[in-house]
């Protein structure tokens, strides 16, 4: 089988193309039942995801962002995507060498004093190696050839697709979104950037964040100090003790709350494989590609809305703050009741749920994430012209914490909301 990259726009037109012919025969066909639409939805992610598996490249990325951005997907699709994590093929030996020359001006075994040609890790968008420089150990990642010129034909393919799911409504500024991080998650420079600001801004000395060596990296390669620790997997198999997993969990919550608070920043790609568990209860905080800035004004408005949210506030002062935000049209008073209490309300009681005591169980509450899509799928489903509502701050910064709580899910873990709770009132 050919694992190569298929880079020409021919090649991956005719590709798209032969996609987007399938999905539109399977639209014209007329449904009744809802198990009809359902198999329709399976037919339709088939469809995408086979054509993502001849793509490879940034698809596969691709694919794991939207079903984040967009969780009102339907289940089928949702499902396909977990399936799809591993579809990247790895860069050979000598390909890697090129590229490195071609990025830093030396071959690997120049440019460092060692470099292990087969990866230890992949990475958004790309491989890591473990290399040394004046002694210390240095990881290197680098990133698979091609990648930015596929993310134009491949997002033609995913929106198209996604339309249809959408029921054909609006879903332009949510996939302009995603491309724009896709853009931002293969310019290595500004990953560099990110991974810079993060190290100099995160004040916790249990959080630890690599150290960017700017004379060896480039838009393609990025190197940065070598972390050792255990991944999500492997940390979970090592059976730490529940107060060991409260305590990660704990930092993780209040360091996403700290950075979107103080830093105006988060880290938007909850991913497992971003943590490394470190010695004396340290996390490392990894791949700061997909980083989002946050806007003050929206910011402000956004914490005001969930402080009244956790106050209990009638619902038509809540509405008023949805207007300000653009995701309520203004219309009469029954009209936009009507549609926060039946699509947005919903969304909220699932948002404060954690929030709202002194601590949150995900142990016992270990079905959050799933009552959260199915939530938003069932909401989706009631009104479809409502997609086009999001506004894509508010949906970064929920399904980011929808992420992780997915994650503190798997670990069992329990956390106390004081701190954060703290942050929320400061702010005002």
């Amino acid at each position: 089988m050919d694992n190569a990259l298929p880079t020409g726009k021919l090649s991956r037109g005719k590709v798209v193309g032969k996609a987007l012919l399938k999905i539109g025969a399977k639209k014209t066909k007329r449904f009744v039942t809802n198990g009809d639409k359902t198999q329709n939805h399976e037919a339709i992610a088939d469809i995408i995801f086979d054509a993502l598996g001849e793509l490879k490249g940034v698809s596969v990325k691709i694919a794991q962002q939207v079903a984040l951005g967009m969780p009102f997907l339907p289940p089928a699709y949702l499902e396909k995507i977990s399936k799809s994590f591993n579809a990247i093929p790895s860069i050979n030996k000598a390909l890697v060498r090129k590229i490195i020359k071609t990025e830093l001006g030396l071959y690997p075994q120049d440019a460092f004093e060692s470099f292990e040609m087969t990866a230890f890790a992949a990475a958004s968008l790309g491989q890591v190696h473990l290399a040394t420089k004046d002694g210390k150990q240095l990881a290197v990642k680098v990133q698979y050839p091609g990648i930015k010129k596929s993310i134009e034909s491949d997002m033609s393919l995913i929106h198209f697709g996604m339309k249809r799911f959408a029921k054909g409504q609006n879903v332009d500024h949510i996939i302009g979104e995603i491309e724009e991080r896709l853009y931002e998650e293969v310019d290595y420079v500004l990953e560099a950037k990110n991974c810079a600001f993060f190290r100099e801004n995160i004040d916790n000395k249990n959080i630890i964040i690599p150290k960017v060596y700017p004379a060896l990296s480039s838009e393609k390669v990025l190197t940065t100090s070598f972390l050792e620790g255990l991944n999500f997997d492997s940390y979970m198999a090592s059976n730490p003790t529940q107060e060991e997993k409260d305590n990660y969990a704990q930092l993780i919550f209040d360091t996403f709350f700290y950075a979107l608070y103080t830093l105006k920043h988060i880290h938007a790609d909850p991913n497992p494989g971003n943590f490394l568990f470190l010695e004396n209860g340290k996390l490392g905080l990894i791949d700061f590609g997909c980083v989002k800035r946050v806007e003050d004004d929206f910011l402000t408005q956004y914490n005001q809305l969930h402080l009244n949210l956790l106050e209990e506030d009638d619902d038509q002062s809540i509405i008023k703050q949805y207007v300000t935000l653009g995701m309520i049209e203004e219309q009469t008073e029954e009209e936009m009741l009507t549609f926060y209490r039946e699509i947005i309300k919903p969304l909220d009681t699932l948002y404060k749920e954690p929030l709202v005591g002194e601590c949150y169980d995900f142990k016992v509450n270990n079905d959050f994430s799933k009552r959260g899509f199915e939530m938003i799928f069932e909401v989706q489903q009631k009104q479809f012209h409502s997609v086009h509502k999001l506004n894509e701050q508010f949906l970064f910064i929920n399904r980011t914490l929808l992420g992780y709580y997915a994650l503190f899910e798997k670990m069992g873990a329990k956390i106390e909301t004081g701190y954060v709770k703290n942050l929320m009132k400061e702010y005002r």
